[in-house]
């Protein structure tokens, strides 16, 4: 399913809550900065003691867990070891060596200090890739986009480059203007993850970028040249969004 980034949550979904502990405040400072861009997710709590982030991960339950590994008292792989309920778990330090340790605790990812946001978010996209249903992602408001599967790889997608989807048995095909991309993801699951003020549904196979239509009739609607049919329960809803939307006038 594809996974939305640069966008803001959509009503009544839940933020993502993380936890991080780290012995230095300043390193806390720098995670909490690049979680402050991703508005699904929120800093549930924080500890610079690893013994008393313990009690605190069992009781909130964070779904993701930032952790580093040389502490005082217990470091970050005995802690991991300890967690029953364990959340998804990435490493953050300044020690390459301890890698294979934490991989072998099954730790998502392994950030080396200083942690650049880039290298970041390739460690959040790892997180959202597992996770059921897929979580929204922002990034920032003017950067909107998708991450699909496709090809074996995932793909990142402006939203601003979307002209329309069609949906194809239990696949969606994502048409931009120089490409076509196909993931497998129904085009009702694709819908739900879509902003509702910049896409609208016109048919049971097919999505439309608002801002992309350039010519409709009471049958369909023209975006780039292609005529995408109005299906006849979508007419009703499609035409009271053209009625309320300046742009369409």
């Amino acid at each position: 399913m594809p996974t939305r980034c640069g966008l803001k949550l959509k009503s009544g979904m839940k933020k993502i809550k993380c936890f991080i502990v780290d012995d230095e405040p300043l390193a806390i400072k720098v995670i909490e900065q690049h979680l402050s861009k991703l508005s699904a997710f929120e800093v549930c709590g924080k500890s610079t003691n690893p013994v008393e982030a313990l009690a605190q991960i069992k009781m909130l339950q964070p779904a993701l867990l930032f952790m580093d590994i040389e502490m005082p008292e217990i470091n970050g792989m005995e802690l991991i070891a300890t967690l029953q309920n364990k959340p998804a778990v990435i490493i953050t330090t300044a020690y390459r060596e301890y890698a294979v340790e934490g991989f072998d605790l099954n730790v998502l990812d392994y950030l080396v200090k200083p942690i650049p946001f880039a290298r970041f978010l390739k460690a959040i996209e790892k997180f959202l890739e597992q996770q059921v249903p897929p979580a929204t992602v922002p990034v920032s408001e003017n950067d909107a986009c998708l991450f699909v599967k496709a090809d074996r790889k995932t793909i990142r997608i402006l939203l601003d480059d979307i002209l329309f989807v069609e949906g194809i048995k239990d696949y969606s095909r994502i048409v931009l203007a120089t490409q076509k991309i196909m993931t497998k993801v129904s085009i009702g699951n694709f819908f739900k993850e879509l902003p509702e003020d910049r896409f609208i549904r016109v048919h049971k196979s097919f999505i439309v970028a608002k801002n992309k239509i350039r010519a409709f009739t009471a049958l369909d609607v023209e975006v780039n040249g292609v005529e995408i049919p109005i299906g006849r329960v979508y007419q009703e809803d499609f035409f009271k969004q053209v009625e309320a939307a300046k742009t369409l006038r």
